[in-house]
């Protein structure tokens, strides 16, 4: 009975601690002149700012629009310059544009919206040698938005909705790169093709459900014809930019759907790689591909304690039925299923972040995507500036068991990773980024490919630079 009485206590502790902070933070956005982000994302249908706007003109982004606002569009171009320095040579350190693209939002009659661009970043010469996320294609998709973010039906290619990080644009993300959870385990192809219906109800609760192909950006077709069903739901009872507590679920069953995806380090050092050559008398190219049921969950907290400091952390789990398959015949033969494989992990990380100068209300609202409106009140603030401190640690652990050892598959058994990032972001407003992250990862576990790291050094470093502009 004490033990019971010392845990209500301590329970009443934090929900008057929570809001507190609740009502320090409400305080202080009354003290700043602006509303709060949450009470702007409610607006039924895209609506100007107080005052006349002009046909052409910029409150958070440029805009063009009729004088009955029939049609309003945003133009969109974004380009991130980055850099990586390594104390080994591979991968090689130096500069490349990471994303080049020239795009168009907008919305017809108030009630559709559209997002589509053209990638004009550089192709690798073999994109299997690449982690998906670095890849990461545009999004390219229709919603018709009846009863305002109330609910969003929308269908085309976009960011599926599993994990707080994967539905934050890259743009907006605290670290260049997202973890190890969401970008190598929870979503690794980032993007997927499918419909999704969305919203918030109220200004505490949002839900987001769909159906996808399963197979990532860039299909023209299904290929297996199986797809995926993908969902997220996040309760804030004190707003999103306060407390918000959420979850994501995904199943899928795919019969010698795509390939797996690699796993890499933020600078492309490669720890699980799903292709490799087998040392038998006749050297067979093997891919490990999604065959049978495809499982996920996911858990997510974000506590802005103040909108200059917050806490944020998620976890990812992943059970993926797989089969070792020939691929030597490809592209014109078949694929051969040679063996089959399991494969189950488990990725968490938490985070604390600070900002020095400015706050979080100089971007968006982390994880919800919603359609861009014309001078939502209380978000434009284009021209300040703000310099954020983040630190973030994080830990992988997979597990592969295969019926078929003598295909040598490089990633059977164990893969460990624990992995520590230090990031500064300098931000003019949201339109540009100056971003700098140490990371340190430390590798562990019983798989060739780990062990060929460890050879190495269990323990390997990486600076990472950004320069970004996004209008």
């Amino acid at each position: 009975m004490r033990k019971l009485s010392m845990l209500a206590r301590l329970a009443a502790v934090g929900a008057c601690a929570i809001a507190l902070t609740a009502t320090a933070r409400a305080e202080e956005e009354a003290d700043d002149g602006r509303p709060g982000a949450d009470a702007a994302a409610q607006a039924p249908s895209p609506a100007p700012a107080a005052g006349p706007l002009p046909a052409v003109g910029f409150t958070d982004r440029i805009f063009i629009r009729t004088p009955g606002d029939e049609v309003v569009l945003f133009p969109d171009v974004r380009l991130q310059v980055d850099g990586a320095a390594f104390p080994r040579q591979t991968p090689k350190s130096g500069a490349y544009i990471r994303r080049a693209r020239v795009g168009l939002a907008g919305w017809l009659g108030g009630i559709a919206y559209f997002d589509v661009a053209v990638d004009l970043t550089p192709a690798p010469a073999d994109p299997g040698t690449v982690a998906p996320a670095a890849l990461s294609p545009p999004d390219d998709y229709l919603a018709l938005v009846p009863l305002g973010d109330r609910l969003i039906l929308q269908a085309g290619q976009f960011d599926v909705p599993f994990t707080l990080e994967n539905r934050t644009s890259d743009a907006y993300t605290d670290f260049i790169e997202r973890s190890m959870a969401v970008r190598l385990l929870g979503a690794p192809r980032n993007k997927d093709v499918g419909g999704m219906a969305a919203g918030l109800v109220g200004d505490f609760f949002y839900y987001s459900v769909g159906l996808f192909d399963g197979e990532g950006a860039g299909n023209f077709r299904n290929l297996d014809n199986q797809p995926d069903a993908i969902g997220r739901i996040v309760a804030a009872p004190f707003g999103f930019r306060h407390l918000a507590i959420g979850g994501s679920g995904w199943y899928g069953r795919h019969v010698l759907g795509p390939e797996f995806s690699l796993q890499a380090t933020p600078g492309g050092v490669t720890f699980f790689n799903p292709r490799w050559v087998t040392n038998q008398t006749m050297p067979t190219t093997i891919e490990l591909r999604e065959n049978g049921t495809s499982m996920a969950f996911a858990g997510e907290l974000n506590l802005p304690v103040s909108s200059r400091l917050g806490v944020r952390a998620e976890g990812v789990y992943r059970n993926q039925q797989l089969a070792e398959a020939d691929v030597s015949l490809l592209p014109a033969g078949p694929i051969l299923p040679a063996g089959a494989a399991t494969l189950s992990g488990l990725a968490v990380y938490g985070e604390l972040w600070f900002w020095i100068l400015g706050d979080d209300r100089l971007l968006p609202v982390p994880g919800l995507e919603l359609p861009a409106r014309l001078g939502r009140p209380g978000e434009a603030r284009p021209l300040d500036d703000g310099l954020m401190v983040a630190v973030r640690g994080e830990v992988l652990k997979e597990d592969l068991t295969s019926n078929a050892a003598y295909l040598g598959d490089p990633n059977r058994a164990t893969t460990r990773v624990i992995s520590g990032t230090l990031g500064l972001n300098y931000w003019r407003g949201s339109l540009v980024r100056l971003s700098i992250n140490y990371v340190a990862n430390y590798w562990s576990g019983t798989s060739e490919n780990i062990k060929i790291l460890q050879a190495m050094g269990a323990l390997e470093h990486e600076l990472l630079l950004r320069f970004a502009m996004c209008l």
